[in-house]
């Protein structure tokens, strides 16, 4: 019948719910003509089929056994993993259809427990599997052993029947309550058998000796698990029961199917490789002999153990609930060596078991090169054509020595894709020819010389069983299976492809050894070669996912790794071949070919140490894109071997989408990460058939991502509140997610997440200590929000953010100006919102960032760390119809530019920053996809830990003040800072600064946020005591530096003035004294936060109000000066403004003053000034003279009247008529003049004789200033 007839009335409906059943197990219905037919009936229907599957697998019931027992058991053992790979690959959808209980285990029944009228010992294929193992490891297992053997596996062979027996009764009427109950009690017997005889299979001290046994044993228990975890619920076993038998990690009762896969998996791979190490001296023995033990020990564990134990994953029911092609990409290799024990061959297993991993290739052709005239040792050289998977492009390597056409001979294969799978050899000492059998009956592919001797080995492999019925299984009929010849010598001699179990994937010769005779050059030859194989299950020409199945993929079978991070890993054996190992920007690329138009999941299998991970998928049809996203990996595991244990692996999903027949689509997979050492292994890209419309399954996909993303944010069902490490941008991507959920489907409960995440919104404001941390409202930049330099702004044109972000440019310059001026913003947090000796977190996302400096401080800069976040994010959403951007449709990318995380100063770095590798990485070929929920914590939400770390502030004690930077997510920071006793007076408060001093600085910012964590205890509490009476020491340090220099600028400034109110000059009060007033003022300290000094406008600190006092002050006596001095710019603080100057006189800056500076005798400068010829006048100039020669100062009238003051440059050492005041500058002295002019007018001359002559005040004061001050 139709398997797919009927299905909504017999398929598992929902795999991932243990206690869905089907209604019947089986497609057959109720009413067969099997329902009443016993157990001998059954068993006496086919006998002719029973022979052949006896003859088979070597245990023939006519003629005596000729073989050894690790050829029948590898007969025996490629046999079943070829069953199980067929019974594996069954017609989709899940098997509930086509096989019921008991059904899989009735494939190899009258394999494992053969019976037959010559043939009464049903056990002993379970021997065999003991004696080859004891052929192998040259040791015996003790009779006592074996007997309790016999017995136990007679009475798993007897539970068996029970159960065979119960689950065809049931499958004739399922609706039969004491058929269910038979059942029950048939499986839980079975269990127990299986059970008890796993325990004498590991029995110590006999471990490696009984683990062929072992191996069949637990494939068993696996299925006999996989039958009560599908069907258990119909059997009437309540859906809890069921759910311990698939997984119980508790220590109460027995583990379930889920950890026993794990232990059987790690005890038999294990095991195996134990063996395969005692033995590894072998091959670097110089014995021939022993090389040749060790290759075929560890190819006979391959074939019977790890083969075996690579199928098992896939007989998980929850994870693979359809039919699984599985593929096996490992390599097995043999030897065929020359019989000369002083020239034996030799293979380095360099070049084969240990050689570097590699892609898996077809082999296309090969030539084998020999020499001419030398027909004893006539081998010399390989070369190998391979063709890439799906591709067509081929690539050729050669080994050996590749003589030329005159001095050898090319055997080229007469075809390409050949497909070998039996190699001869003959020897005449050396190895002196080959013969090469396809699968098609063509003549032999000879190379080498006709100079024979004997034949040599024979290299290949055993055939495999094929069940005829395998998509068609009954547990009430038998199961037929495909006749072959037997195989005396365990090679596969048959030409039929089908009976292979593993083709010829490469030959690989030993280096050449050196043959030197008379007269003749030295000649390299080869005695010796390896011959990889393949198993048959492994498609080496395509990737073609089957109808109606679960693809499955190794990703060893892509076409293309990046030239960076990409690498070709080997395995403990258990996934069936290697893994392909991705860093970060590392690439892998693959050809899939679909066999069916429906819609398939993508689904990785891969295992990580890593939980910063992000993957890439991508997928082209015709170099279109069909599909591309970016989904956080869950971290699988925290085992730091290479080598991954089963439970070591993890799955997940990566998208979907709807493929065409005949198409070929190239698919992409890239990690990005912010650590460089995070990697991934993958081992398999499986395609899982969807039952469901691909829209529908993407609109599930959406509601259960932001479903997940919303219920996240909360501490509990009730969503009254967020949890603690739930950031403001993570709600924001969380409503991301619940906007681009499907009206169409999920309407109503959209509707309920969209007012759950405005709760989760509101809730962040309100907790949150800063003001308009996220820039939405439009009071962001008034009186309670954030205080900025010009050119900061908010904008909204950035898909990175939700909504309004901050943005901050580089250093700012006034036009006509040199100076730069910091970019800043910052917010004070009041003392009143916070609380004693508490723990606040401080947080935010910055988009990209070049220089951006973060300082949060409460007791000296609690955290300052300066952040170069890449600007990685970049991609071009569409716009809707109103403009905005439109998160929910196909995302266009652009390239993501590689980075590594910058620690800015590694000598005072954070203590946990993981900045290991510093060094910029140039990787092409990217491609990128993040989307706006990406890069989250585990959970959902962006790990808190912060990239590019710098921190020169330490505690006095040496230690750093914050710890939270790391290298996990550069555009997320998170830090935490503590607060003291609080106190309202002080209201220190905790002050948030961003700053970008640099020129080519930017930043794109938002989510800010301080929260309050927790209360302080115990070590915190100590430590922000012990911090806070610092800063009260440093505080109280700064209050008395701080009144000393205050004291002494006022004391400076009241001697300027005649009175307190500080209105009028004292007639004595020269220019020089407000200048060192002045000076004294600007030296009072912490005038500016020392965090944006040199900002415009300027940001206040402790002093600034008091200097701001004192400041103007000194601006009402430079004020008054000016008044009362009748000399224009009598100071020179225009330069030579108001002066009439000769070339080459110029004004210069001196401290903190202007000076006019005369350098040649030819210079000179002049003003004249209007004055009353009834007043008296002090002309008073304050100057000095600097080498040789003479300064003068002269005053003239119009009726002859001068007046001439001079400067030498002894005047600083004598004394005389010039007065010596305090705070000039040095060498300056300051003369004065008194005069009463005859006229209006009266002219002031500067000159010099020769030398230097700096001016620095010249200035005329009318008499009757001295009466006001008198």
């Amino acid at each position: 019948m139709n398997q797919n007839d009927n299905k909504n009335e017999y398929e598992i409906l929902d795999s991932g719910n243990l206690s869905y059943q089907p209604r019947y197990p089986l497609a057959n219905a109720p009413g067969s003509k099997l329902q009443n037919m016993g157990y001998k009936e059954w068993r006496d229907m086919c006998p002719d089929a029973k022979r052949q599957l006896l003859k088979q697998i070597g245990i023939s019931p006519f003629e005596p056994d000729e073989w050894t027992k690790v050829g029948q058991s590898l007969t025996i053992s490629a046999g079943l993993v070829a069953a199980i790979a067929g019974v594996a690959s069954v017609a989709f959808p899940p098997l509930a259809i086509v096989a019921g209980a008991f059904a899989i285990i009735s494939m190899f029944f009258d394999v494992l427990w053969p019976e037959s009228e010559n043939n009464t010992n049903s056990q002993v294929v379970w021997a065999d599997f003991a004696a080859a193992a004891e052929e192998m490891m040259d040791e015996k297992i003790a009779d006592e052993i074996k007997a309790e053997a016999v017995l136990q596996l007679r009475i798993v062979q007897s539970r068996l029947r029970d159960y065979q027996q119960a689950a065809c009764n049931f499958q004739s009427d399922p609706n039969n309550e004491s058929y269910k109950a038979l059942l029950r009690d048939a499986f839980d017997d079975a269990d127990d058998a299986l059970k008890e005889v796993m325990i004498l299979f590991s029995r110590e001290g006999y471990e490696q000796l009984l683990l062929f046994d072992y191996v069949q044993a637990a494939n068993l228990h696996l299925l006999l698990l996989k039958d009560v975890v599908r069907f258990g619920v119909g059997w009437g076993f309540p859906p809890g029961r069921v759910e311990q038998y698939y997984s119980n990690p508790t220590n109460l009762g027995n583990p379930g199917m889920v950890q026993l896969l794990a232990k059987y998996t790690n005890y038999s791979t294990s095991l195996c490789w134990k063996g395969i190490e005692e033995r590894k001296w072998m091959v670097e023995s110089e014995y021939r002999s022993n090389n040749e033990e060790y290759y075929a020990y560890r190819s006979n564990m391959t074939m019977m153990v790890l083969d075996m134990v690579a199928l098992w994953p896939t007989y998980d029911p929850v994870k693979y609930p359809y039919a699984t092609a599985v593929e096996l990409t490992r390599e097995i290799y043999s030897l065929i060596a020359g019989g000369f024990r002083d020239y034996k061959g030799y293979m380095p297993i360099q070049y084969t078991w240990e050689k570097p991993g590699s892609l898996v290739t077809n082999l296309e052709r090969f030539t084998i090169y020999t020499w001419k005239n030398f027909e004893y040792f006539p081998f010399a050289g390989v070369e190998t054509t391979y063709q890439t998977i799906g591709t067509g492009s081929s690539s050729t390597k050669q080994a050996g020595v590749i003589p030329s056409p005159e001095e050898g001979t090319a055997w080229t294969t007469p075809g390409i894709n050949v497909e070998y799978h039996l190699v001869e050899s003959f020897i005449y000492g050396t190895l002196t020819q080959l013969l090469f059998y396809d699968v098609y009956n063509t003549p032999a592919f000879k190379a080498g010389s006709d100079a024979v001797e004997v034949p040599g080995s024979i290299a290949g492999t055993p055939c495999k069983n094929i069940p005829l019925d395998a998509n068609d299984v009954n547990v009430c009929v038998p199961t037929l299976w495909e006749e072959s010849p037997a195989n005396p010598e365990g090679v596969c001699y048959p030409y039929n492809r089908e009976m292979q179990s593993n083709l010829l994937s490469e030959v690989i010769p030993e280096d050449p050894k050196l043959l030197t005779l008379p007269h003749v050059p030295p000649l390299g030859y080869i005695d010796a070669f390896a011959f990889a194989w393949r198993s048959t299950t492994c498609d080496t020409r395509y990737n073609l996912i089957p109808a109606n199945k679960i693809g499955q993929i190794p990703a060893v079978k892509g076409n293309w790794l990046g030239q960076s991070g990409s690498s070709v890993v080997r395995t403990s054996g258990n996934t069936g071949g290697d893994v392909v190992r991705l860093y970060e920007f590392g690439n892998l690329g693959m050809t899939v070919r679909f066999s069916e138009n429906r819609s398939y999941i993508i689904r990785l299998r891969y295992a990580t140490v890593a939980d910063d991970l992000n993957i890439i998928v991508r997928v082209q049809r015709r170099g279109e894109l069909e599909y591309e996203s970016e989904l956080p990996l869950n971290q699988t595991s925290n085992n730091s071997t290479t080598q991954w244990k089963f439970e070591d692996y993890g799955y997940q999903e990566v998208g979907g989408f709807y493929p065409q027949v005949g198409e070929e689509y190239e698919l992409w997979f890239s990690p990005v990460g912010t650590e460089l050492s995070s990697h991934m292994d993958i081992d398999k890209i499986e395609f899982i058939p969807m039952e469901t419309s691909l829209e529908e399954y993407l609109a599930n996909q959406d509601i259960e991502k932001a479903r997940k993303a919303v219920n996240a944010l909360f501490t509990g069902d009730v969503k009254n509140a967020l949890k603690l490490n739930v950031t403001d941008y993570a709600i924001d991507q969380a409503a991301n997610l619940v906007e681009c959920v499907s009206e169409e489907f999920y309407a109503q409960e959209k509707m309920i997440l969209l007012d759950q995440v405005k709760v989760a919104k509101r809730l962040s404001q309100a907790r949150n200590l800063l003001n308009y941390g996220d820039f939405e409202s439009p009071e962001w930049s008034r009186e309670n929000g954030w205080k900025t330099s010009r050119h900061v702004s908010v904008r909204a044109d950035n898909p990175v953010f939700k909504g309004r972000y901050l943005h901050m440019p580089g250093v700012t310059s006034p036009s006509f100006s040199n100076n730069t001026y910091p970019t800043y913003v910052y917010q004070k947090v009041d003392e009143s919102k916070l609380k004693s000796y508490t723990r606040y977190l401080v947080r935010g996302f910055v988009g990209n960032s070049k220089d951006l400096e973060l300082l949060v401080e409460r007791y000296g800069k609690d955290v300052h760390v300066e952040m170069d976040v890449p600007h990685d994010i970049r991609y071009s959403l569409q716009t809707n119809e109103c403009g905005g951007f439109d998160r929910c449709r196909p995302v266009s990318y652009l390239a993501r530019s590689s980075h590594a995380c910058t620690c800015k100063d590694t000598a005072s770095m954070h203590t946990d920053c993981q900045c290991q590798n510093k060094a910029n990485r140039t990787v092409t070929n990217m491609y990128t996809n993040v989307s706006p929920g990406s890069a989250m914590y585990t959970d959902g939400f962006h790990a808190q830990k912060s990239c590019g770390c710098k921190n020169n502030d330490m505690y006095q004690n040496g230690t750093h003040p914050h710890k939270s930077c790391g290298c996990k997510d550069p555009h997320v920071f998170s830090y935490h800072i503590d607060t003291g006793c609080v106190d309202p007076e002080e209201n220190l408060g905790l002050w948030f600064a961003l700053k970008i001093a640099g020129e080519n600085g930017v930043a794109n910012i938002d989510n800010l946020e301080i929260i309050e964590a927790q209360p302080l205890t115990g070590e915190a509490l100590a430590r922000v005591k012990k911090r806070e009476q610092r800063w009260k020491q440093e505080r109280d340090k700064k209050r008395l530096e701080t009144e000393k220099a205050v004291q002494t600028a006022q004391g400076a400034i009241q001697n300027l003035f005649t009175n307190t109110q500080q209105n009028l000059l004292k007639f004595e009060t020269l220019f020089p004294q407000i200048v060192n007033a002045e000076m004294l003022v600007q030296q009072i300290p912490y005038v500016y936060h020392p965090f944006l000094s040199g900002a415009l406008p300027a940001v206040a600190g402790m002093n600034f109000k008091i200097v701001q006092q004192l400041s103007a002050t000194i601006g009402n006596a430079r004020s008054l000066y000016n008044q009362r001095n009748l000399v224009q710019n009598g100071t020179f603080s225009s330069g030579t403004g108001s002066w009439h100057v000769s070339e080459g006189v110029e004004v210069q800056p001196l401290q903190n003053t202007s000076v006019l500076v005369l350098s040649e005798w030819s210079h000179e400068a002049s003003q004249q000034v209007s004055v009353d010829p009834d007043r008296g006048y002090v002309l008073r100039v304050t100057a000095r003279k600097e080498g040789v020669g003479k300064g003068t100062v002269t005053l003239s009238d119009c009726a002859d009247y001068t007046e001439t003051l001079t400067f030498t440059s002894c005047d600083f050492n004598t004394s005389g008529s010039q007065t010596m005041t305090s705070g000039t500058l040095s060498g300056f002295v300051t003369k004065t003049l008194e005069i009463f002019p005859d006229t209006d007018r009266i002219r002031i001359d500067i000159g010099e004789t020769e030398g230097t002559f700096k001016i620095e005040s010249v200035e005329l004061i009318c008499m009757e200033q001295m009466e006001d001050d008198l």
